[in-house]
């Protein structure tokens, strides 16, 4: 009650100022490190390398201080009132402005000034890990750290389960933090990731909310390495599936087997006739299954590897609305839709430097790859047999099929998969009931039959089938 008398007797002016100067508090009570990451890292280096914007070493030597903290509150404000340094910058870095952050305070901002000008990055440690780069680990060492990694031996600061995070059984799942073998593999490569370094500054948002009580000594840390040193080698552990129908197939082999053994030697089984049922039925099993394997051969329905990095199409084209002609360009006039190279992600993750969900690790694979000049190896999914034509023109350009009628609910996979069979019988089955654009189409003017019964109301619909979309030769030459 007394909060609705205040709020009524405060003036209106008052009230806003009351409202701004909290939403200040509320902002001046993160700390400068989250500020800087959410706010400059995207665009600005702690060195002196330059990013998107100038690298930030030596920025108090260079500029005051009240001038950066009228800069980074509203370069725009100074651009146009002619400031010299602001309207340089503004040249020199290819005229594009700095996002304005007028909802950061000046106490904000002279606490990013004094993290950036106190900013030392971590010192190396004595004792490197190096040697097991070069496989100098023993095998207790290495069984140690595994369990260590598993949380069965204790860490000096208490227990700690990374494996609870970083799996180390394939899944088909998509698990957003790295695995231990991509721990391994970003770690081994040559100027690889600093377990140290990492352990001691996390470097996003999210490794510091999963690290942040994780301490540990030099020696757990030379262990951990050692454990994933072999795991870099060994690679993530697959998990054997149950063999059902081998089990049913060697069973009813079994019972034909002895079946037949008493048929023509025991005579034990009195009816006769259960021998020739059991000798039937598995007859019959056999067939099916033979028939089955059979069919499936060469066809990998529902495959979904492992990629190279774990990109998410539900996030790229269903959150994020990106279309499937941005990045499968080639669609319009090539068989295949092509795989984008590392330098079209960059358009977009030259600024999207952290994931949500990944934090920077999935997205410094991309960094790597454009840094060393190695395109990314990704698992080609969809592959039809050398014998058979299919294009993408055809289909996608010229026929309009959406991507969705052979991918599947593309942009609702977090890890792609082969949504159809790909079989023959599915292209026929396809080809007949698929409806060709035929009314108003000079392509089609020489099918002065199919014309003819269409504007008679013969039929009602020009399928694929009916302009020779089952001729052998249209997709075997």
């Amino acid at each position: 009650m007394i909060y609705k008398i205040i709020l009524k007797a405060m003036p209106a002016k008052l009230l806003l100022f009351a409202c701004i100067m909290a939403s200040s508090n509320a902002y001046g009570q993160t700390k400068p490190a989250e500020l800087f990451e959410k706010n400059c890292a995207v665009c600005h280096k702690m060195s002196a390398e330059k990013l998107i914007g100038p690298g930030l070493a030596g920025i108090t030597q260079r500029r005051e201080k009240t001038w950066i903290v009228r800069f980074v509150r509203s370069s725009k404000t100074m651009i146009e009132s002619g400031d010299k340094t602001a309207v340089q910058l503004f040249n020199e870095n290819n005229k594009i402005p700095m996002p304005e952050h007028m909802f950061l305070s000046e106490a904000d901002v002279i606490g990013l000034i004094d993290y950036i000008a106190n900013f030392k990055a971590p010192e190396k440690k004595a004792l490197t890990v190096d040697a097991g780069k070069k496989d100098g680990f023993t095998r207790e060492e290495i069984l140690r750290g595994e369990r260590m990694f598993y949380g069965l031996i204790p860490f000096e600061k208490g227990t700690l389960n990374c494996v609870s995070c970083h799996n180390t059984i394939r899944t088909d799942t998509l698990n957003w933090n790295p695995s231990a073998y991509d721990l391994a593999q970003a770690w081994l490569e040559k100027d690889g990731t600093s377990l140290y370094d990492v352990m001691a500054t996390p470097t996003s948002q999210k490794m510091t909310t999963a690290h942040g009580n994780v301490q540990l000594n030099d020696q757990e840390v030379y262990l951990i390495s050692a454990f994933l040193s072999e795991t870099g080698k060994t690679g993530l552990v697959k998990e054997k599936t149950f063999p059902v129908r081998l089990l049913i197939f060697l069973l009813f082999g079994a019972l034909m087997a002895l079946a037949l053994i008493d048929l023509i030697f025991t005579h034990r089984v009195r009816y006769k006739a259960i021998p020739v049922v059991v000798l039937l039925l598995g007859i019959s099993v056999h067939s099916v299954m033979a028939v089955q394997e059979s069919q499936r051969l060469g066809r990998t329905k529902d495959y979904a590897p492992d990629q190279p990095i774990k990109f998410s199409h539900k996030v790229h084209a269903g959150q994020n609305k990106t279309n499937c002609n941005y990045c499968h360009s080639l669609f319009t006039y090539s068989k295949s839709a092509g795989i984008p190279s590392g330098n079209l992600c960059m358009n977009c993750h030259g600024v999207v430097k952290v994931g949500t969900r990944s934090g920077k690790f999935e997205i410094n694979k991309i960094y790597r790859a454009e840094k060393t000049g190695q395109s990314i190896q990704w698992i080609r999914i969809h592959k039809l047999p050398d014998h058979a034509f299919f294009s993408h023109a055809q289909h996608v350009n010229a026929g309009k099929v959406a991507c969705q009628t052979c991918h599947g609910k593309v942009e609702e996979m977090d890890v792609m998969m082969q949504y159809s069979d790909l079989s023959m019988g599915w292209c026929i089955n396809c080809h007949r009931q698929t409806k060709v654009n035929f009314e108003n189409n000079h392509y089609y003017d020489s099918y002065k039959k199919l014309n003819d019964d269409l504007k008679s109301g013969k039929i009602d619909k020009v399928t694929v089938e009916k302009i020779g979309g089952l001729d052998c030769m249209k997709c075997h030459y």
